[in-house]
């Protein structure tokens, strides 16, 4: 029974996605296949969910190889015409410029026969007809030279042509029925019970990326926040109509149980190097006797004698793998008969004259070789061991070990490949055991998903995104409603959620780098989630205002965005300089320093202004420098940037107001320090610090 399914929710990762695809089952069956699945499915991941009186008992990944006749691409009627209109623009280029050559390289006789006893030639009468054929070629290569002109521009124009077919292909998205050229891959499911059921298949694909962005639409101290991602995949399959989930964790992440070493006292020994795996347990053949007495009419083969008829076999391969490679050679009349070939063993029985060593060579070899029929029973004839005489005292019994070893694989597959690990089935000399499970060959649609999967990890993000933050704390953001997500390996912006919230405005300046006020708002975080890193554009009553930072901020706190120049709001800084001397002795300096600081609010709102400003400071340890604060109108306290801040370690002497500004008022900020130095000294840079 085959059964069609859709997409209904995607959860997106950092590096990777999960997809839910829900399929109806109207009565159970023994074997059920899922078909329609795009390569990129990890087969590892799949998982299936059943709801309903029906139970999935065993699940398989397989791949829908098309016929080889079927094999040839279908190509869209607009690239197949294009691809033709290029073929014959260039052609018509190729024709002329050879005919342009031809005319090129004919040659028209210069020198005339000499000829005896005759007057000399009419020199006119030839140098006329050489200038009407130098006139007649002239002409026919500019006409040829106009028509390669021509002809290069419809190539070109055809060319440009075929290659925006091509891209509006590729921009088509790939949620089209799979083309009889394509590999698709399928699941299989042995499902017991009865009755209809409904089925959710899960797996992972990896050719996805997701990186978020935010809106802040401000209108007063209401914002209404909304969260963006930019989702770029190449999956193979478009997400139409599906409930998206955007994960800040990672698909898959590494992790060991802790491990106690022993505590011995004594000398220290060397950690013996670990093997990856144990060995299987003692007496895992007797696990499948309940298994084999089901089959009363099979008898059932120990792993002794199945070994033994699997050397066999392959000694009976060698051989024949031998006499096979040797081409029999015209013998010349009259030569006796060529000698009979070897005696090849009867199936089922190991050669006596054989080597111990041989034997258990071969015994090795063959627990690396696939399941084999049973070996049929030995006749009478094998039962003499003088039948194996002509030997020669079981050398050539070690010549076919030697060539049991030369057509055994030369190292077995890894056993430490956790993942393409299967257990071995009943039937087989191995059963009981993991086993490395068959490689099978890369197809070309899988080179194809590899190559879009490199080609998604090297696109660039959008101007502004991130896709790096720490993984501290995870979380998923899940969208309001459905959305489509194309499979075209192009950035897509979709809407994720918006949320009402709360902003506290205020202005910062520091005029004494620049005489402007910038305007900060303290979004609070609406999610219960954290705020990753990202650009955000904000909008000020309907109009847009800049595009700013957000940076990570946890749940309940607020990320603190910048709105740009307030031109509302003017300030201005004077500042004044006097020296005089001090002292009994007039041997010190007084460098007294004032700032006046206008502020000019012309809005029609009051604001909360914050004004920075800086004071000289001494090095430590330097006592010929003296720094005192004076009067300051109105108070300012000292500020002292973030810890996080840039520069924070050089920035020191910092001092700050903080003042309520109504509209269309202005207010004046004084402030005074004084510095002292010996009157011989004079401070690097001029004494005056303020311009």
């Amino acid at each position: 029974m085959e059964l069609e399914s859709r997409i209904t929710e995607v959860t997106l990762y950092a590096r990777g996605a999960r997809v839910r695809r829900m399929a109806t089952m109207v009565a159970a069956g023994p074997r059920v296949r899922i078909t329609g699945l795009p390569v990129a499915v990890i087969d590892d991941t799949v998982r299936v969910e059943a709801e309903g009186g029906a139970v999935v008992t065993a699940v398989h990944v397989g791949t829908a190889a098309p016929a080889a006749d079927e094999a040839a691409a279908e190509v869209v009627a607009e690239v197949r015409a294009a691809r033709r209109r290029v073929a014959l623009a260039t052609a018509e280029v190729e024709r002329l410029d050879a005919a342009l050559a031809n005319l090129a390289a004919a040659a028209v006789a210069l020198e005339l026969p000499a000829l005896r006893d005759q007057p000399p030639p009419a020199w006119a009468a030839i140098l006329e007809a050489r200038r009407a054929l130098v006139a007649l070629r002239a002409e026919r290569e500019l006409a040829l030279r106009d028509q390669a002109a021509a002809a290069r521009r419809a190539a070109a124009e055809a060319q440009s042509a075929l290659t925006a077919a091509l891209d509006r292909e590729r921009r088509a998205g790939s949620s089209r029925p799979a083309r009889l050229h394509e590999l698709r891959k399928h699941v299989d499911l042995e499902v017991e019970g009865t009755g209809g059921a409904i089925l959710y298949l899960e797996y992972q694909v990896a050719a996805a990326r997701w990186a978020p962005s935010y809106v802040a639409r401000l209108d007063g101290e209401r914002v209404l926040f909304e969260v963006r991602a930019a989702i770029a995949q190449t999956t193979g399959e478009d997400w139409t109509a599906v409930r998206l989930r955007l994960s800040t964790a990672e698909p898959e992440q590494f992790g060991a149980l802790p491990e106690l070493a022993a505590q011995r006292i004594g000398r220290r020994q060397p950690e013996p190097a670990r093997a990856g795996f144990r060995a299987p347990p003692s007496g895992a053949a007797a696990l499948y006797a309940d298994y084999l007495q089901s089959f009363p009419g099979e008898r059932a083969l120990r792993v002794g004698d199945a070994r033994v008829g699997v050397a066999a076999a392959m000694l009976d391969q060698a051989w024949d793998e031998e006499t096979s490679r040797a081409k029999p050679v015209p013998m010349p009349p009259g030569a006796p008969p060529p000698p009979a070939p070897p005696m090849q063993f009867a199936a089922g029985v190991l050669p006596a004259a054989m080597s111990p060593q041989s034997a258990m060579r071969a015994k090795a070899r063959v627990s690396e070789l696939p399941r084999t029929a049973p070996a049929p029973a030995p006749g009478p004839a094998s039962e003499n061991p003088m039948l194996f005489g002509g030997l020669g005292g079981g050398g050539a019994a070690r010549d076919a070990a030697g060539r049991i070893d030369a057509i055994a694989p030369a190292s077995p597959p890894p056993r430490l490949d956790y993942a393409n690990l299967r257990m071995a089935p009943p039937g087989s000399p191995q059963r009981g055991t993991l086993v490395p499970a068959p490689r099978e060959p890369a197809s070309p649609a899988a080179d194809g998903a590899a190559a879009a999967l490199r080609a998604l990890h090297a696109l660039a993000l959008p101007p502004g995104c991130s896709a790096s933050w720490p993984h501290t704390y995870d979380y998923a953001f899940a969208t309001d409603g459905e959305v489509d997500v194309r499979s075209d390996g192009a950035w897509h912006s979709i809407a994720v959620t918006a949320r009402p919230t709360t902003a506290k405005l205020r202005h910062v300046a520091v005029p004494r780098e620049q005489a402007d006020a910038f305007r900060l708002a303290a979004i609070a975080n609406p999610l219960p989630g954290p705020l990753l890193p990202g650009p955000v554009d904000v909008y000020d009553r309907g109009k847009f205002l800049i595009t700013s930072e957000v940076e990570q901020t946890p749940p309940g706190s607020d990320v603190e965005v910048g709105l740009g120049v307030d031109p509302a709001v003017k300030l201005a800084r004077n500042t004044e300089f006097r020296e005089e001397t001090t002292g009994v002795l007039r041997g010190g300096l007084r460098l007294h320093h004032a700032i006046a600081i206008d502020i000019d609010n012309l809005s029609e709102r009051a604001i909360d202004l914050e004004v920075r400003e800086r004071v000289p400071v001494t090095r430590e340890g330097d006592d010929d420098v003296d720094v005192v604060i004076g009067r300051s109108d109105p108070a300012w306290e000292r500020w002292t940037p973030d810890a996080d801040a840039p520069d924070q370690r050089r920035m020191r002497g910092g001092y700050r107001w903080r003042l309520a500004v109504p509209a269309r008022t202005k207010r004046t900020l004084h402030a005074a320090y004084e510095v002292k130095i010996a009157g011989k000294l004079e401070l690097v840079g001029g004494n005056r610090r303020e311009s």
